[in-house]
């Protein structure tokens, strides 16, 4: 039975290793992630194409309906295949906030992007409630619309799946 007996030494090691994990876990999930600020004045700069020209802008989904639009400072580079980059001035651009998906529940509404520090670094036009916004080396930034919408049928309480 000594064999399950832990020396007070190795239990200051352990509690130093879990100490060690426990920050490294922290750090490396803190101070990456910017958030957005709802803005109503946001929303209706892009309504009324009326969108910063200092930006660059992209767009997220179909064409013909798009599931966000944000612009972001041009000094970022997107660090994804699924956004599309778009022209402001294009008449692509007002087609595409037109088109903006939005169901019962999901109303449309516009967010400045803000970096970890809080500064504003771009704008956001969408009806998903829930994006995040990560911030990489070399200005690389990460944008992902939650889209539970889309996954397909959902699982029910009892286990089963249920149909749209």
């Amino acid at each position: 039975m000594d064999i399950l007996k832990i020396s007070n030494n190795n239990k200051i090691l352990w509690a130093g290793v879990l100490g060690v994990i426990i920050l490294t876990l922290v750090a490396g999930c803190s101070g990456t992630y910017g958030s957005y600020r709802r803005d109503p004045g946001v929303q209706q700069s892009f309504e009324s194409n009326r969108v910063p020209a200092d930006y660059k802008y992209f767009y997220y989904g179909q064409d013909n309906e798009p599931i966000a639009v944000f612009g972001v400072e041009k000094k970022y580079e997107m660090n994804s295949y699924m956004w599309r980059e778009v022209s402001a001035d294009a008449t692509e651009f007002r087609d595409l906030i037109t088109w903006v998906w939005a169901d019962y529940g999901y109303d449309i509404f516009g967010a400045d992007i803000l970096d970890p520090e809080g500064n504003k670094v771009g704008v956001l036009y969408t009806a998903v409630r829930e994006t995040a916004i990560k911030f990489g080396p070399d200005n690389q930034i990460t944008v992902m619309p939650s889209t539970p919408f889309l996954w397909g049928p959902v699982a029910d309480s009892g286990g089963g799946v249920r149909s749209p």
